[in-house]
Formats: structure tokens, C-alpha cells, sequence
């Protein structure tokens, strides 16, 4: 059951991030950094974010001297590969809002899939992602509070997001102030749904 609960908390995370990426209304601030950086150089949104996802690992493993976590690999494979998978099949699709309505609704969609598919794939209790994994390595190395330490990281990535062009915007203020209650929200309903 907790490998069920990883692999399609993957999935619905990933087809949400990339239902936020297509509203144009703005995305999480990581996501933000990887389609700026795919814009910018070349490459997929999920090659990217595959990329950053094994600097951070060394980064993280750099900062808590201790030997990296390449389990948490298998994270950033499946959700790059994923992203990349959604994104094209919504291109496909025709899902490309051009109208205030339309944007809002994909967005929202997005948002509520993602949150739901973070609240899944975290009950697993598998990998967590390079970008979690920097949260507790900065709170390790620098005695941050687990807050502060997820505030710095948001920042340096919203940071490059802006430099780089990405989708920045309404959304990553709503995405930045709701995913952590949605999380709150969903976890105990899904605890029910499949751990009883």
C-alpha cells in the first residue's frame, strides 16, 4: 500500500504542477526555476528539474556530511519524466488557456492536484525530494527552524525563477500560502482512504 501511495502521489503531483504551468497565472517557485531554466537553455521542464534535483542532492549531502541520498533519485526521475509526459499530453490536448477563466480554473485544478498528490506521496514515508531534503540539511547544518529553513530555499528558487523569466505570478503567492494547509487538509483523508 505505501508503494502505491508513492507512485500515484508522483503522478498526481506531477499532472498538477504541470496543469499550473499551463494556466500562465504563475507555478510553485521550483517549478518556476526549472521552466526558466528550460526556456532559457533548452532541455524538457522534468530534464531540468532531474538536474537540479541531483546538484541539490550533492549539495545536501555536502552540507550534512554524510553520502547521498541517491534513493531519493528515483523521486526526481519518475516526477521529471511524468512532468514532461503531462505536458505534452495536455499540449496535445489543446489545454492552453487564453482567457482570465479558463487560467483560473486550470490553475486552481493544478494547485488542488498537487497538494493532493504531495499529501499521497508523503504518507509512503519513501524518499523525499532533494528540494525537502535541502529544507532539513540547511536546518542540520545551520540551526535554522524547519520554517525558516523552507523560507530560504522558496526564496533562493523564486530568486532564479524571476532571473530567468519563469512563470512567476498571482499563483506563486497562492501557491507559496496554501499548499502547506491543503497538505493539513488532505493527509488525514487520504490516511483514511488508504491506511484505514
Amino acid at each position: 500500500m505505501r508503494l502505491i501511495a508513492y507512485l500515484s502521489g508522483l503522478v498526481i503531483k506531477s499532472f498538477g504542477i504541470s496543469l499550473m504551468i499551463r494556466s500562465h497565472l504563475g507555478t510553485g517557485s521550483w517549478d518556476g526555476f526549472y521552466v526558466g531554466m528550460s526556456n532559457r537553455f533548452g532541455l524538457t521542464v522534468g530534464s531540468w528539474l532531474i538536474v537540479i534535483g541531483i546538484f541539490l542532492i550533492l549539495l545536501n549531502s555536502f552540507l550534512t556530511s554524510s553520502k547521498p541520498d541517491f534513493f531519493s533519485l528515483i523521486t526526481v526521475f519518475i516526477l521529471g519524466f511524468c512532468i514532461d509526459f503531462w505536458l505534452g499530453l495536455l499540449n496535445h490536448w489543446g489545454v492552453n488557456p487564453d482567457n482570465p477563466v479558463q487560467q483560473v480554473l486550470v490553475f486552481w485544478a493544478g494547485l488542488l492536484f498537487t497538494t493532493f498528490g504531495m499529501s499521497t506521496y508523503v504518507q509512503a514515508r519513501f524518499a523525499l525530494t532533494p528540494v525537502d531534503q535541502f529544507m532539513y540539511a540547511l536546518h542540520q547544518r545551520f540551526g535554522f527552524s524547519l520554517m525558516v529553513s523552507k523560507t530560504i530555499g522558496e526564496v533562493i528558487a523564486l530568486a532564479f525563477a524571476i532571473v530567468l523569466e519563469g512563470p512567476v505570478g498571482l499563483g506563486t503567492v497562492i501557491f507559496t500560502f496554501l499548499c502547506g494547509p491543503l497538505i493539513q487538509f488532505f493527509i488525514p483523508m487520504i490516511e483514511r482512504l488508504m491506511f484505514g
